[in-house]
């Protein structure tokens, strides 16, 4: 190879480096204004639904849930992303959470 295609080799290289950290840091962007939104649109009022609903306390529920919900959206990273965001916005419980994304993982 010749100094100028060695060159542009390593330039690509370092473009596709930069490229996957960037998206890397968008994405973690992206979650966290995700659970700022679940926090202003839902309020105090959503997170009461969750956490007064019997069924949540029900691993099986949250199991099926979980499952339902990656059927609905086909992508388990999607359902797992919004129940961790749910989770961190505080409009659910983490022993209500973890169920929900095995179920998550399952539905895949």
């Amino acid at each position: 190879k010749t100094t100028s295609e060695r060159v542009v080799f390593v330039a690509l290289q370092v473009g596709k480096i930069a490229a996957v950290l960037g998206l890397l840091y968008l994405f973690i962007i992206s979650l966290g204004l995700m659970g700022d939104a679940f926090k202003i649109l839902g309020g105090p009022s959503a997170g009461a639904v969750f956490r007064n609903q019997e069924i949540f306390d029900n691993p099986i529920a949250g199991l099926v849930l979980g499952i339902l919900a990656t059927v609905l959206v086909q992508s388990s990273s999607t359902s797992t992303s919004i129940i961790i965001t749910m989770t961190a916005a505080g409009l659910m419980e983490v022993k209500n959470a973890i169920p929900m994304i095995m179920g998550a993982n399952i539905g895949t």
